[in-house]
């Protein structure tokens, strides 16, 4: 591990936050920003697949030296408990007759869980490599082999694994939207396609993790370097190589399934960006103002996990009906809007809040880690 700390993962992870709470933060969002009914993916799709990415790299970094077991089991069953308790939260309801038992908690999870296991096996970057084109290609041949059994080999709401395995093992009343849309973008389907974001994550975090890339720059050598740009530069070639492997099959890039295709794009652009920002903030000769500037992104990224679900958890809250009609978010939103412009207020409000909570919290050392 390199004396000091990387940077880079941190800053990545805090403009992402930014994105993700001004995201969070809209009282309306058009039909081509929300997320995509089924096929094809639109930008808020994009922001928990680059959460999951960094956190493989995250995770990488955590265990690149040894994995111990009671931590690993006491992260994921206090992800599990949250998870169970910000779904009763964002749904108003404690009725365990029809209480989600899957959520974007629990598949984040299932992520630490399995990272941590197969961190067992490899905590080489050429071996992460391998473990993402094994999920790739299994996750390519479940879905590929399942929709030839659709009509036109497409698969639809009404014809997907998801709609199937993800009723079956919890329950049709226990997964997203009680099944009333056909899948569960956020079961154990969806589960196959983030672990290879988050182990496309984990092979980038170890290629960081490389002596002669940590120890600050390209001065020594430039092959870590290299080979992460390369790596980056592959997963985007395999998002038009991979559909040509299961040419027929439709959609191939879409968030619902979490495929491949989509998988394998948001980890190059992700990857690109670790690039860049290590190459800006990692040298050991980076100027005081430069990291002065990031700091703010470095506080919200070492306290991803609680800005991130905070927010989600929060305006869960703030976007219900009250008993005026409206929701106190759009109140809160008209009360201080400021030139006329409740949204833009708002958004940079939310913002301002998270940013300071996450900034006292880094100046205390206060760090959530489950």
């Amino acid at each position: 591990m390199p004396a000091h700390r990387i940077l880079s993962l941190d800053v990545v992870r805090g403009g992402m936050l930014v994105v993700s709470v001004a995201v969070d933060s809209l009282l309306a969002q058009p039909e081509w920003f929300g997320h995509a009914v089924w096929e094809g993916v639109h930008p808020v799709d994009v922001v928990f697949p680059v959460f999951v990415t960094l956190s493989g790299c995250g995770l990488a970094f955590a265990m690149h030296r040894r994995v111990r077991a009671w931590p690993l089991l006491r992260r994921v069953a206090i992800l599990l408990a949250a998870g169970l308790v910000y779904n009763a939260i964002a749904l108003d309801s404690w009725s365990l007759d029809d209480w989600w038992l899957t959520g974007v908690l629990q598949l984040y999870a299932g992520v630490v869980a399995v990272l941590g296991l197969v961190h067992l096996i490899t905590r080489t970057w050429w071996g992460w490599a391998i473990v993402t084109a094994a999920f790739a290609t299994t996750h390519t041949v479940l879905l590929s082999a399942w929709a030839s059994g659709c009509a036109g080999l497409v698969l639809t709401p009404d014809c997907n694994p998801s709609g199937v395995i993800d009723p079956a093992v919890f329950g049709v009343q226990h997964i997203y939207h009680q099944g009333a849309l056909g899948h569960d973008p956020v079961g154990l389907v969806a589960l196959l396609g983030a672990l290879v974001s988050a182990s496309a994550g984990a092979t980038a975090g170890h290629l960081m993790l490389s002596p002669r890339l940590s120890d600050g720059g390209v001065g020594r050598s430039a092959l870590p370097l290299i080979g992460l740009a390369a790596g980056a530069a592959l997963a985007g070639f395999l998002t038009i190589w991979v559909p040509e492997m299961v040419a027929g099959v439709h959609p191939l890039a879409m968030k619902r399934l979490w495929t491949p295709p989509f998988a394998l794009w948001v980890a190059s652009g992700t990857s690109l960006a670790l690039l860049a920002a290590h190459l800006a903030v990692d040298r050991r000769r980076v100027g005081r103002g430069v990291r002065a500037a990031v700091w703010p992104l470095v506080a919200l990224g070492r306290n991803s996990l609680l800005v991130y679900f905070g927010s989600h958890a929060l305006m869960s809250v703030l976007t219900r009906s009250s008993p005026s009609g409206g929701t106190p978010a759009a109140e809160i939103a008209a009360a201080i809007a400021v030139g006329g412009q409740p949204q833009l207020t708002f958004t940079l409000a939310m913002l301002a809040f998270w940013v300071a909570l996450a900034a006292l919290l880094h100046r205390l050392g206060v760090y959530l880690r489950p």
